[in-house]
């Protein structure tokens, strides 16, 4: 499907849900104006169906869409997925300009936020090179930003509209302008360079400003994955069925056989969709030690935890450090598969242990403590909801941290089977 528009934006920036009501209004926009099929309107990364394997699905949408629409942020500019994203699309007017003899005119771009108060050497070269400040729009949008707007409508009603119909208006004739053949090589996010980085594309490096919350030595982008799960050894002196266990922890497979990755993998994958850099660690390589240095650093902790390890002495004492203080960024997560049969005959004893080692998280109406996750999706839904939780609380400094909007997120059901409340 070739869609009219690809909107490119970071993460960090779709907190609050005003990426998608900005969307959902622009898309509206457009169906009225065009006679584009709805579901070829555009496309956003919230619009994927839960399980879609989201890098072949992005790549073929870029190497097929007709208009790019970026969100200028600062923090746009610092995230590698945004510059791949780019790059992928100036490729392809790069090609259509070797044939035709002109530079297709077709990014789009929209202050989010006031990118250009401050120092313009912020602003990578080949984002600076496209105009980005219409006098049709002046006044509000370009004083705080297409975010602001959203944010207060109530306040800016009539200067949003504006905007969002000019941009409607642009997208329109550029895609009626030019006619962008579709590429042949999709994207590929393990190779492609961040063209906001990379001077091989003219652009100047960005050396970002140290966010909050975030040291030199780390911070908010690296997220610690520490699987707490018996080796196979060690699961048979507690189990028959070994078979979702391997040599070490993080070997762990408790999905099988509908998943047969160890969890930690989708973990990984979870993690690199948020742009965050995964370092999966067995909990019992010194717990104590990463988590102090971790909350010290501004990193992100979230423990992958079996209910079979709460009865095993050596990890009961590993986790003990967990449970003595809440720590504002970590998550705990509790893999269940239903279909083992050992996990049911065992359920309440498992319980009862998970309690006893997570005595004061499992207790509490703790939102990064998450139980009884019964399948491989809702484990990686729950992970998401949980990495923008902590790493919010990383940024903002505060307890109730403003969430992102990354996907459908659902309501925290009560299900039964250790660690559920």
């Amino acid at each position: 499907m070739t869609f009219l528009f690809f909107l490119s934006y970071s993460g960090e920036d779709a907190r609050g849900g005003y990426v998608d009501e900005f969307y959902a209004d622009l898309a509206d926009v457009l169906m009225r104006r065009t006679t584009e099929p709805e579901d070829s309107i555009g496309f956003q990364y919230t619009g994927m169906r839960e399980g879609t394997l989201w890098r072949p699905e992005v790549a073929d949408v870029l190497r097929t869409c007709r208009v790019f629409v970026p969100l200028y942020s600062p923090r746009y500019f610092r995230t590698r997925f945004c510059g791949q994203e780019w790059g992928a699309f100036a490729e392809r007017q790069r090609a259509y300009e070797q044939r035709q003899g002109c530079l297709p005119e077709l990014i789009v771009p929209v202050l989010w936020e006031t990118v250009f108060a401050g120092d313009a050497d912020q602003i990578p070269r080949i984002a600076a090179d496209v105009w980005a400040k219409s006098k049709e729009l002046a006044g509000p949008y370009q004083q705080f930003g297409l975010r602001r707007l959203v944010k207060l409508k109530t306040r800016f009603g009539d200067a949003y509209d504006d905007v969002v119909e000019h941009l409607a208006g642009v997208i329109i004739e550029a895609a009626r302008q030019y006619e962008l053949p579709a590429s042949d090589d999709p994207l590929d996010f393990d190779a492609a360079p961040n063209v906001f980085e990379s001077t091989d594309c003219g652009t100047e490096a960005l050396v970002p400003a140290q966010r909050v919350g975030e040291s030199a030595g780390g911070g908010p982008r690296h997220v610690h994955l520490v699987v707490a799960a018996p080796t196979v050894t060690e699961a048979a002196q507690q189990r028959t069925d070994v078979v979702s266990y391997g040599n070490r922890s993080e070997d762990w497979m408790p999905y099988r056989p509908v998943e047969p990755r160890p969890v930690v993998r989708c973990a990984m994958r979870v993690a690199e969709e948020q742009d965050l850099t995964p370092h999966p660690v067995g909990v019992l390589d010194r717990l104590s030690e990463l988590l102090d240095k971790a909350e010290a650093d501004g990193e992100l902790v979230v423990l992958l935890v079996d209910a079979w390890a709460t009865r095993i002495p050596a990890y009961t004492e590993a986790l003990t450090p967990y449970d003595s203080r809440l720590y504002g960024n970590c998550g705990v997560l509790l893999p269940w598969n239903p279909a083992d049969e050992e996990n049911k005959a065992h359920e309440k004893e498992l319980h009862s242990s998970v309690l006893s080692v997570f005595n004061r998280n499992a207790r509490l109406p703790h939102p990064t403590f998450r139980g009884a996750l019964h399948s491989v999706d809702d484990f990686m839904q729950a992970l998401r909801e949980v990495l923008v939780r902590i790493q919010s609380f990383v940024f903002e400094q505060h307890d109730v941290p403003e969430l992102a909007n990354v996907g459908a997120f659902v309501a925290r059901p009560q299900l039964e089977g250790p660690g559920a409340r």
